[in-house]
C-alpha cells in the first residue's frame, strides 16, 4: 500500500503548485509582495521545458504550474506583462501537441494531446535468435519507472536459458533459470515467468519465482542469444493531462474576453479555446463513460490495450477535478452544455462518496473510487489489459492531489452546481482540522488529518482556493507560510491574489 502510495505521488505531483524551488529563509526574511514574486519568477529557467525533457509530464506539472503563476499574478497586480507572458509560452506549449508535431502514440493516430513516453507508461522489448528474429516478446507489469527495467539473457545450452529482470527504482532483481520455450515443458518460460496476479506495484529484493517487473510472450522457438536489454516505453497522449495544461490557459482567456482593454491578446485567446475544444473532442468521444451511478461521470485513463498501466480504468478523482475547472470554463467562453453536463457528472462523482463528520463538520474522502476502492479486479473480469490484478486500495486522498479536487469544488460552487457553499465551508474546515498542523507551521500527508508530512507543505497554496467562502483559511495559510520559512513564487502569486480578493 505505502508502495503504490508512493509512486502515485510520483506520478500526479511534479510540481503542481509551486514552481520553482522552495527557497529556505528565516521568517523575518519572507516577503509576500510582487517584487519578490518576480524576483524569484526570474531565477526560473527560459528554455522551453519540452526541450529539455519532452514529455507530456513536463507540461502538466511545469508549464502549466508556471503559467497557472503569471495568470495569479495579473489577478493580484493588473500587470499586463503577465498575461503576455502567458500568451507567448501557451502558445509554444501547443506547438508541442502530438498532432502539431505529426506524431503518433500507441493508438498509431496523432492526437490533439501531448505523449508521455518516459516513467508511467508501459515498457516493451524483444528477445531475438542468432538471426535477429525475435523469439520472445517483453512487457512491463508495475505501474511507473519501466523505463528502468532491464532484461539480461544467459544462454545455458542447446534448449535452455536463463532470464534476468531488474528494476534500480524498486531495487528488485528476478532470476529465472532453465527456461524452455517448448509450450509442453514444466520450464516452459511463460508458466515461470509470468505470474497472473502481478500487482500494480512491485516490492524490493532478489527473486526466482513469478515476476513483478515484466511480462514474457513466447513467438518463436529458436533460443534467444546471449543479450542484454532495455525495455523501451510506449509512448501514449495521455488525456489526463488536458486539463491541468489548459485550465491555466482558459483561465486566461476569460480575462482577456472579459476586459476590453485586453483586445489584443484576443487572437491568443481564441487559439486557446479552439486547441482545448479540439482536445475534448477527441477525450469525451473515446473516453467518456457514464456511471457507475445516476447522473454520475468520468473519464478513463486510456482505452483498453494502450500504455496508461491502468488502461480502461476510470481516473482519479484529482484528474477528474481539472476537468472540470477546464469545462467549465468552455461551457461560460462557448456556451454548450455537453461541457456543463459532463461537469456536473464528474461533481456528483466526488460529491456522492464523501465521508461527512459531523462532530467538526467537515469532510474526508478517497483518492479513487470503485472499483480501485471496493472490490478491485482479477485476471478473469478482463477489465485491464496490463494490470490484470488489482487489491482494493481504499487510501484516503493525500493532500497534495487533494488540492486538485478542491479546484473542482470551488470551481463548481462558483457555477452554483453541485457543491454549494456548505460544502464548500466543511471542506474549509478539512483544511483547518486536518491539514494543517495545530501550530500553523507543517501539514498532514491525508485529509483526514493523519501523519506530518512536510515534504506536501508547497500544496497548500492550492487549498487557498476555499478562502473565497472562508478568509481564514486565508489567514491560516500565509501564517504558515511566513512561518515555514520557505518561499516560492507560485505560493507568493496565490498569497498576493487571494490577498487582494480576501480584502
Amino acid at each position: 500500500m505505502e508502495k503504490i502510495r508512493k509512486i502515485l505521488s510520483l506520478l500526479l505531483l511534479g510540481a503542481i503548485f509551486c514552481p520553482g524551488e522552495l527557497q529556505s529563509q528565516t521568517p523575518s526574511q519572507v516577503d509576500i509582495t510582487k517584487e519578490r514574486a518576480d524576483e524569484m519568477l526570474a531565477r526560473f529557467p527560459t528554455r522551453d521545458p519540452w526541450v529539455v525533457k519532452p514529455d507530456g509530464s513536463s507540461l502538466a506539472w511545469g508549464e502549466s504550474s508556471t503559467l497557472g503563476t503569471l495568470v495569479d499574478l495579473y489577478e493580484a497586480t493588473d500587470d499586463v506583462k503577465y498575461l503576455k507572458e502567458v500568451a507567448k509560452r501557451g502558445d509554444r506549449l501547443l506547438t508541442h501537441r502530438d498532432d502539431r508535431r505529426g506524431v503518433v502514440d500507441c493508438s498509431g493516430k496523432s492526437r490533439p494531446a501531448w505523449s508521455m513516453g518516459l516513467y508511467y507508461v508501459v515498457a516493451e522489448g524483444e528477445l531475438p535468435d542468432h538471426s535477429g528474429k525475435p523469439v520472445i516478446e517483453i512487457q512491463s507489469t508495475p505501474s511507473s519507472y519501466n523505463n528502468q527495467t532491464k532484461v539480461e539473457v544467459i544462454a545455458a545450452g542447446k534448449e535452455r536459458f536463463t532470464i534476468k529482470a531488474s528494476n534500480s527504482f524498486y531495487k528488485r532483481d528476478e532470476t529465472f533459470s532453465d527456461l524452455s520455450l517448448n509450450p509442453g515443458d514444466e520450464r516452459y518460460a511463460e508458466k515461470i515467468v509470468n505470474d497472473p496476479m502481478s500487482p500494480y506495484s512491485a516490492r524490493s529484493g532478489s527473486y526466482t519465482e513469478k515476476s513483478n517487473l515484466i511480462r514474457v510472450k513466447v513467438t518463436g522457438t529458436a533460443l534467444p542469444v546471449a543479450q542484454t536489454i532495455t525495455l523501451k516505453p510506449v509512448p501514449l497522449a495521455y488525456m489526463g493531462y488536458i486539463g491541468i495544461i489548459y485550465d491555466p490557459m482558459l483561465r486566461f482567456a476569460e480575462l482577456v474576453k472579459a476586459d476590453p482593454k485586453l483586445k489584443k491578446l484576443l487572437p491568443t485567446a481564441e487559439r486557446f479555446i479552439q486547441a482545448a475544444e479540439e482536445s475534448y473532442a477527441d477525450a469525451s468521444k473515446r473516453l467518456w463513460r457514464n456511471g457507475p451511478n445516476k447522473d454520475e461521470g468520468y473519464y478513463l485513463t486510456c482505452e483498453k490495450g494502450e500504455t496508461f498501466p491502468a488502461d480502461n480504468v476510470g481516473a482519479p478523482f484529482n484528474f477528474q477535478g481539472k476537468h472540470v475547472c477546464a469545462e467549465l470554463a468552455l461551457y461560460r467562453l462557448t456556451g454548450k452544455k455537453e461541457y456543463l453536463e459532463r461537469s456536473e457528472k464528474m461533481c456528483n462523482l466526488l460529491k456522492n462518496r464523501l465521508d461527512y463528520n459531523k462532530e467538526s463538520d467537515l469532510y474526508v474522502w478517497h483518492y479513487w473510487y470503485e472499483p480501485m476502492t471496493t472490490k478491485g479486479w482479477t485476471p478473469e473480469d478482463n477489465l485491464s489489459a496490463n494490470v490484470r490484478y488489482f487489491k482494493p486500495a481504499p487510501y484516503i486522498e493525500d493532500i497534495s492531489h487533494g488540492t486538485l479536487d478542491i479546484a473542482m469544488i470551488v470551481a463548481a460552487n462558483r457555477a452554483r452546481i453541485v457543491f454549494s457553499d456548505t460544502d464548500v465551508r466543511r471542506f474549509a474546515n478539512t483544511l483547518l482540522v486536518n491539514v494543517l498542523s495545530p501550530d500553523r507551521t507543517s501539514v498532514r500527508r491525508t485529509v483526514d488529518g493523519k501523519s506530518d508530512y512536510p515534504d506536501y507543505f508547497g500544496a497548500l497554496s492550492g487549498w487557498l482556493e476555499l478562502s473565497g467562502t472562508n478568509p481564514e483559511v486565508y489567514k491560516a495559510i500565509r501564517q504558515a507560510y511566513i512561518s515555514h520559512g520557505k518561499e516560492s513564487a507560485g505560493f507568493c502569486a496565490k498569497l498576493l491574489k487571494w490577498e487582494r480578493k480576501v480584502k
